[in-house]
């Protein structure tokens, strides 16, 4: 008979807790993970409400969640074996498979390429959502840097992405400019070693963010918010700007413009997805990304911001949790 397990499950869009099949036996390429804790990202809240797209990884009997953090009991063929026992990260997108499990669940089976090792003297929920706000701007500064780019604009601001951003950014010592909302978030992003952040209700803001992006050739214009902080930037990017679109959090405010002013500053908009750069397709680039991730996540720029913790009983109530400053909310396995 097989072993059973706690997972939260979608059915008929509503998300409950169910006994579904453990994986006990590690497929080739992946772990099972014994799960210590997921936070929900705000991509976990997204795509509860829109459909998969093609090409992002389902799992095994629907269980939801991608971001987690565990002990690694078992690997698979093929697995190098510096993986066994250890506590690892994880983001369950980034390599198709057939054979995973969800992160919101007592046990998790990933593929190897998903998870990034963890020091051993690491706490797993500090870094329980961690992946996907770090191979997000990791693959993004290595396409813009591929693309010709000098510099970025990041409306990311202070979240957990543009945080992450600005750690590998300090590293590769490339030049960011930060857009955030508040002095707060300014003087947070400067503690973390951040050298250039505007704030939007400045009033010389547009004047700081124009003197500094032509100073820096920022031309990679890395979009996490969308929204009306495009309208507010548009007339004062470089000629030549790239705006990749990546977050929608502020698409309450339409982003609003004439065609003539994209022609007349040449300026291209296109999307921008972590699973479509060159770091994530090519498989040898992925497992290289790992491992200077992994060098890194030490930097308290990868730590998951905690807010309130949750059982996965209590899925829904953790699904409308809205933290402050980024905070999220984070459900434990136990």
């Amino acid at each position: 008979m097989d072993e059973l397990m706690k997972a939260v499950v979608l059915v008929n869009d509503m998300l409950t807790v169910q006994n579904i099949t453990k994986p006990t036996l590690a497929e080739p390429g992946h772990l099972v993970v014994k799960m210590d804790s997921s936070a929900i990202n705000s991509g976990d809240k997204f795509f509860l409400k829109h459909p998969t797209p093609p090409g992002m990884v389902k799992s095994l009997y629907d269980v939801k969640g991608v971001s987690g953090a565990g002990e690694v009991l078992q690997i698979g063929e093929g697995v190098p074996e510096e993986f066994l026992g250890r506590n690892v990260a994880f983001y369950r997108q980034l390599k198709y498979s057939e054979s995973v499990v969800g992160a919101w669940s007592e046990y998790s089976q990933v593929h190897y390429l998903d998870c990034v090792i963890l020091p051993d003297n690491a706490i797993p929920e500090e870094y329980s959502g961690s992946i996907v706000n770090s191979i997000t701007p990791y693959g993004f500064l290595k396409q813009i840097i591929d693309e010709g780019h000098k510099g970025i604009i990041s409306t990311a601001g202070n979240s957990a992405t543009g945080i992450a951003q600005l750690a590998f950014c300090l590293t590769y010592d490339f030049p960011l400019i930060s857009i955030v909302r508040t002095e707060d978030s300014r003087k947070e992003m400067e503690s973390l070693g951040a050298k250039n952040v505007v704030v939007q209700s400045d009033p010389d803001f547009s004047i700081q963010l124009s003197y500094l992006s032509q100073t820096l050739s920022a031309t990679a214009i890395f979009d996490g918010v969308g929204g009306d902080i495009l309208n507010k930037i548009l007339n004062v990017i470089p000629w030549g700007s790239v705006i990749y679109t990546y977050g929608y959090i502020g698409d309450k405010v339409p982003f609003a413009f004439h065609t003539s002013t994209l022609s007349l500053k040449n300026i291209i908009i296109k999307p921008f997805s972590n699973l479509k750069t060159p770091t994530v397709q090519d498989a040898g680039k992925l497992e290289q990304a790992m491992k200077e991730i992994g060098s890194l996540i030490h930097m308290p720029h990868f730590k998951t911001k905690i807010g309130k913790k949750f059982r996965l009983e209590e899925i829904n109530d953790a699904i409308a949790y809205s933290g402050e400053s980024g905070k999220k909310a984070v459900l434990y396995h136990g």
